[in-house]
Parts: structure tokens; sequence; C-alpha cells
């Protein structure tokens, strides 16, 4: 169509008409032999002219612009009708699989361009159903597709509801078919609590046997088990070595009377006592007695509030803790306390070691690498209770003198174990005061280098001395004729490490100072 036509175009003005595909009517049968030949026959002219009922009554439908590429059409407004010998021979086959397929040619004037249009694969019972469908003509002599569409609809739904009538008479005949039997059941009698024959002394044997989780949980059955779970005889030692505490766990501790516990290597969040605890109460006594917070990660504040609730400690291991004049302070009030490791404790000052030195029964102390200055150390020497046995001072490098160790046999002249190792301060003056000690059984000297070796000759000679530590001073062949004219006694570099107030010694750590803290 000429796009400078006068007349106003109709809607069917853009569009382009070719003949349907199962079309039968006139123009198809009037094509002339070139037609016949792959050629192509045009009606040039104003659409607005022509009926669309009547084209559809003669087989011609009408195609959108945007369907196929058609830029010539529009510019020379020429429609192009297909011959129906050129259209059937363009029909599809079947396929390999048995489908069908639909394949459609449209051809255009500027150029010849190929469109092929959706395969549609239908089943071979729909080639026949739509077969018989083109064989019945309407009144202008062509099978509708919509008919034919609404044909296969049709079907499908016949088909469902047969299928789901079939289904339902089938689940009918079943559930016609389907008993049900049911047993009788006995009326439910009432069982006897067991453990309301028994005795709370016998319930507690039991539970004592029990790891301390399941004691734990046991206190959930019922109030009667929970007083029974409380009891101090189950609670006396307990081992919570590397564990993480939360705020206030031992607050929860400490009041079922556990007496024997350790807390090594254990880390311990602030507050360790929260409100309303009753631990917190003024008039409440811990009573612990074996303490081991050996590398606890623990602040110096929570360790002072912790030191102040107990009173009756006989033995504290403080290994490598940052302590306070107030942790030392707590300390001093338990009286009883015999045993005392602060190996590596960090803020010692000249208070600390005032306070410690009120604890009068106590017969082991380990001081070593703590970093104490000569005042601290000059009043250590000096102020030392007498009831010590056990010293080890050891990491004193520059504060540790002659003059000290003089101090220290006229203070302490029945101390057992004596360990002055990284001294090197000391010197052959030191070796004559050692004499003193009539009782020493256990010598260290490693790595003072000061002291000529032929002094130590002198010192494997005392009467009661039975090992003699030399680590780092002598070769070989040396020790070798030390220990030849020593004969038997003392055993020289027998042991690496002092053992002096520590809780654990070797591979052991189920036990603190031999006392057992697993059940």
């Amino acid at each position: 169509m000429n796009k400078d036509s006068p007349l106003s175009s109709p809607w069917w003005s853009s569009k382009r008409l070719r003949l349907d595909d199962g079309s039968n009517n006139n123009l198809n049968s009037t094509v002339n032999s070139e037609s016949q030949n792959n050629t192509r026959w045009s009606y040039s002219g104003n659409a607005s002219f022509i009926e669309p009922e009547v084209l559809e009554d003669m087989g011609v439908g009408m195609l959108e612009d945007g369907v196929v590429n058609c830029e010539s059409t529009k510019a020379s407004g020429e429609c192009v009708i297909l011959p129906a010998s050129l259209v059937n021979n363009k029909k599809s086959s079947m396929n390999e699989a048995g489908g069908f397929e639909y394949q459609e040619e449209v051809y255009t004037t500027s150029n010849l361009e190929t469109v092929n249009a959706e395969r549609i694969q239908q089943d071979s019972y729909d080639i026949d159903d739509l077969a018989v469908f083109g064989s019945v003509e309407n009144e202008s002599g062509y099978s509708s597709r919509v008919e034919a569409d609404y044909y296969g609809d049709l079907k499908a739904s016949f088909t469902k509801e047969k299928m789901n009538a079939s289904a339902d008479k089938s689940e009918q005949a079943c559930l016609d078919q389907f008993c049900l039997f049911r047993r009788k059941r006995k009326p439910s009698v009432e069982g006897e609590d067991k453990f309301n024959k028994l005795s709370d002394e016998i319930i507690l044997m039991i539970l004592k046997w029990l790891p301390k989780k399941c004691l734990v949980r046991s206190m959930l059955v019922c109030k009667r088990w929970c007083q029974i779970a409380r009891d101090e005889a189950l609670w006396t030692r307990l081992d919570l070595g590397n564990k993480v505490l939360s705020e206030g766990t031992l607050g929860h501790i400490l009041p079922r009377g556990v007496q024997i516990l350790r807390l090594a290597q254990a880390e311990i969040a602030d507050p360790i006592l929260c409100e309303g605890s009753e631990v917190l109460n003024d008039l409440y006594i811990s009573k612990l007695q074996y303490l081991d917070l050996s590398m606890t990660v623990i602040s110096p504040t929570g360790l002072a509030a912790l030191l102040s609730k107990c009173k009756y400690l006989k033995k504290l291991s403080l290994e490598n803790c940052t302590v306070n004049r107030d942790c030392c302070k707590a300390i001093s009030q338990n009286i009883e306390l015999e045993v005392l490791n602060l190996t590596m404790c960090k803020n010692m000052n000249v208070g600390c070691i005032m306070d410690l030195m009120k604890l009068k029964n106590l017969t082991a102390l380990n001081m070593a690498w703590c970093c104490l200055d000569s005042e601290c150390m000059t009043l250590l020497c000096k102020t030392l209770p007498a009831s010590i046995i056990r010293l080890n001072i050891a990491g004193c490098r520059k504060t540790m003198t002659d003059d000290n160790v003089k101090d220290l046999s006229r203070r302490c002249s029945a101390i057992i174990e004596l360990d002055l190792s990284d001294c090197a301060l000391l010197t052959i003056h030191t070796v004559h005061n050692l004499l003193n000690f009539s009782r020493l059984e256990h010598l260290s000297l490693s790595r003072c280098y000061s002291i000529p070796q032929s002094a130590y000759i002198r010192l494997a000679h005392m009467p009661c001395l039975l090992y003699l530590d030399v680590f780092g001073l002598m070769s070989d062949s040396v020790l070798k004729s030390l220990q030849a004219s020593c004969r038997e006694v003392p055993e020289i570099n027998k042991y690496l490490h002092s053992s002096v107030a520590r809780p654990t010694v070797g591979i052991r750590r189920t036990s603190i100072w031999g006392l057992r803290v697993r059940d």
C-alpha cells in the first residue's frame, strides 16, 4: 500500500496477505503454470477495498508487520500471495523420533528471506485427529485451526476426567478392603519409685561414682536429688584446669565446700564473684585448703577478691601470675599456709615481701625469677621464717650476693633443699657459708660461673648432701672425675628442674601436691 494514499487506511491496511496453509480456495485452483514453477504473483492496490471476512473465506490470512522483515513490502505497498502448491511443498515430514515438524517459509518482494516458524512436535494420534478435522470443511471451504485447537483441549480434558474417575474407584475399593485391628490396652499401673526406699546415705554413695558433669545434671531430677547432689562430700576435690570460666562461676563453686581445687592454665573472667552470690557475704569463709592457680589468666583484682575469701589455705601456687599488695595481704591471713609457690610472679615489691614474711608456719617457698631488687632480696634473707626447710630463689643474677647467703645461713640453718642457680654474683665465699647448713641434702648451683670448679669438691664432701646440681659448669670428663672422687654420694646433675613448692612434677596432671583432683 502506498503511503501517499489520500484515503485513511483502516486497521488492516498495515497487514500483508498470504494463503492459509490448510486452505483450498479458488485462488489456488486458478493459479497458472507459471506459479507451479516457484513463481509468485502479486496483487497491487489499495487493501482498504477488500473486506477481511472475504479474505478469510478465500483462505487468505492476515500477517503482522513484525512477523518477518517486510521493509520492501511497506515501501511498495504490494501484497504477496503464495500458491497452495508452493506452500504444500514446504510442509515437513516425520522426524526420527516419530514426531511431527511443521515448517513455514515466507517470501517477500525485495529479497527471498526464509523465516523458520516454531516447530511443534506431536504424537501420532494427534496427527490423526488433525487429519480428521482437516477433512471437515466449513462454509468457506477450508478447515479451521481454531476448531482443531478446541478439539485438542477437549480431548485432553476428557482424558484427565477419565483418569481421575478410575483413580477414585480404585481408592474406594482399597478403602473397602482395608481393616484396622487394635489391641486392647492393659490398664496402666502406677510404678513405685525405687529411690524413695533408699536412704540419703545410700543415694550419696551412688552419686559419688558419677563425674561432675553428670552430678550437675542429676540436680534437675527433683528437689531431693538436688539437695543430695549438693552435699560437700561430692565436691571435696575439683579439677577445672585448662577451662574457660565465665563471670561468677567461682561464686557458684566455692559454696559447695570444695577443698582441693585445680585451676592451672584456666581463664577466669571478671568479675569472678557476681552480685547476689553467697560468697560476697562478709562473714563467708571458703573451705579451700589446696589451690593451684599456676599459669592462670586472672586479673590482680579478681585474684585479690578470691584470696580474700580463703582463710584455711595450706598450699598455694600462683606461678606466673600478676599480684599486688592486696593479694599479698590476703595470703598473709592464711596462718596455716605451709607451701607457697610464687615463681615468676610480677609486681613483687618490698611491701609484698613484708606481708609474706608474716607466715610463720611456712616450710617451702619458691620465689625464683621474680625480678627482686637488692632491697627486696636483703629483706627476704633477713626476715625469712625459721621454719623454712625448702627454698628456691634462683634467677637473681645481679641481686643475690655472698652477704645475702650469709644472712640466710644464720636465719634458716635447718634448710634441707636450696636452689641458688643463675646467681652470677656468688663467689667462693658462698661455699664457706653453705658449709653452715648441716642438714642440707639437695643443693643446686647451676650456672654460678664465679665459683671455681675446685670448690665443688669441698661441697661434695658435706655429710648430709645427697644431690648436687652443677649444670653448665663442667665438662663431661671433669664431672666423671668429680663423681669418682665422691664415690656414690652425692649424685651429680640428677634433677634438671627444681620441684620446690610446685604442685605438679613431671607429666602428672591429675593431682596437686600428691592429692587427687579427679574422682
